[in-house]
């Protein structure tokens, strides 16, 4: 798949669900809140942090147990070919589109709908695909659920829109890193 490609397929997307989220929050009479900025920023920040250094433990020092094994396996096999040759700008780009996209829909219409665990249960099982992604599903619910409580605890979306951003980049930096030091 050519890497434009890639980031096109991302922002059309990642846009749709926007799209989805605007009309149904406006069907709805769902406010979608950015919640204060300071604090968003501030906490959305150290979320991300600690959401990226789980990742890391889980690629790189936990135990390689069943379900473990098979995150780090997808990581290798799916992730890293995928998003191992993209540029920055296209980081930038992925990460933005899918913290907003993601969160507008997820958090910012799902959840005030149907609640905090049927949205980051929702969240995970649209992150899988195919055999092998169960656990990596799960972890994207357990992530889903992190997400959810910001927006809670915030009382608005920027918090899990800057920690979903800042954590997907953080993420394809990290792959992209490791794909080049594997060819080299």
């Amino acid at each position: 798949m050519q890497l434009h490609l890639l980031v096109m397929l991302a922002v059309i997307g990642e846009a749709t669900l926007v799209v989805i989220a605007v009309v149904w929050a406006r069907l709805r009479d769902i406010s979608i809140l950015s919640g204060s900025v300071v604090l968003g920023v501030t906490v959305g920040l150290f979320a991300a942090s600690v959401l990226g250094l789980a990742n890391w433990y889980l690629l790189r020092r936990a135990p390689d147990v069943a379900g473990i094994a098979a995150i780090r396996r997808l990581y290798q096999k799916s992730l890293k070919p995928v998003f191992g040759r993209i540029s920055i700008l296209d980081v930038m780009i992925i990460s933005v589109a899918a913290g907003l996209g993601e969160e507008l829909l997820f958090r910012g219409v799902l959840q005030p709908e149907w609640g905090l665990l049927p949205a980051s249960l929702i969240f995970g099982l649209l992150h899988m695909g195919g055999s092998g992604t169960l656990a990596f599903g799960c972890w994207v619910a357990v992530m889903g659920g992190a997400l959810g409580s910001l927006a809670t605890w915030t009382d608005g979306l920027l918090a899990p829109i800057i920690a979903h951003t800042a954590y997907d980049a953080a993420a394809l930096t990290y792959i992209r890193w490791d794909f080049r030091r594997a060819e080299s």
